[in-house]
């Protein structure tokens, strides 16, 4: 049976348009009627498994996990594994008069609908940027995000026809040395770089400064250390760099949505519910 996790559920876009619904399905088995015709736009990206998409004028194409899946509204098509087998796959519905633009003008291949992307987590990555935050508050983070599709988009079409192994590659390394180093700035210095161009580079192919992702990664290592129980947020706090227990705190609600008193009363309890389940599997 296939599961579904909805990251986005728009009742409202920007006036340009955005995202109606993305989610992520795991165990799916794609469009279940042989012939399908949708009023909206459709990003699918398939993460495992294989399978096939059929275009309105019955040509079949390979898809693998790593490749996208474009459809257009109003055009009849098919997708999904073959029968008796599944596929995890992320799926966004958008919609809006800037992506009828897109398709008029030919800025979204008609002829491509199966797009490789790899490598995959890099692709992963980028999609959970755009869906995985907070849901849009008000019009201007609906245009926002309605801008963020768009770069995603023009990136997708752009790895279509150019072979972005060596960005996609030097990317990683840069990641890296922020995981390792906690500073953009040595960060730089390791890839040979001055910050500036390092800066920009960064930006220009993860969509975020480096200073961000240095932030998402302390805070990776944070959500470990709340795992702890016992472990004092003071020394939590300290250990990641902050200058204190209040700054930590507020920096962490920012970017997770929980106090860290709340996350780690989360995680305790998810624990215990594991635990229980787990005695009486015995």
């Amino acid at each position: 049976m296939w599961e579904e996790r909805i990251y986005r559920q728009n009742l409202h876009v920007s006036p340009l348009g955005g995202i109606r619904l993305a989610c992520y399905i795991k165990d799916g088995v794609g469009v279940l009627t042989s012939k399908r015709i949708l009023p909206h736009y459709n990003l699918v990206f398939v993460t495992r498994g294989s399978g096939l998409h059929r275009d309105e004028n019955g040509v079949e194409r390979p898809v693998n996990a790593g490749d996208a899946i474009i459809v257009f509204p109003g055009n009849e098509h098919w997708y999904g594994p073959a029968k008796g087998d599944s596929w995890d796959e992320f799926y966004l519905v958008f919609e809006g008069p800037v992506f009828d633009m897109w398709r008029n003008t030919g800025c979204i291949a008609r002829d491509q609908p199966v797009i490789s992307l790899h490598p995959m987590d890099f692709w992963r990555d980028r999609i959970l940027q755009l869906i995985g935050g907070p849901a849009a508050a008000n019009d201007d983070d609906h245009l926002r995000e309605c801008i963020r599709l768009q770069e995603l988009l023009a990136d997708i079409q752009k790895a279509s026809h150019v072979d972005m192994h060596n960005d996609i590659e030097w990317l990683e390394r840069a990641k890296q040395a922020i995981d390792d180093t906690l500073d953009p700035k040595r960060a730089a210095e390791i890839l040979g770089q001055s910050y500036e161009v390092f800066r920009k580079q960064f930006r220009k192919l993860s969509r975020i400064s480096p200073g961000k992702y240095r932030t998402g990664v302390i805070m990776r290592k944070a959500c470990q250390m709340l795992a702890v129980d016992g472990l004092l947020l003071k020394h939590i706090a300290e250990e990641l760099g902050f200058c204190d227990e209040y700054h930590f705190s507020r920096q962490f609600s920012k970017t997770i949505g929980w106090a860290p008193s709340e996350y780690r009363a989360r995680i305790l309890r998810q624990s215990q519910v594991m635990n229980k389940l787990g005695n009486q599997a015995y």
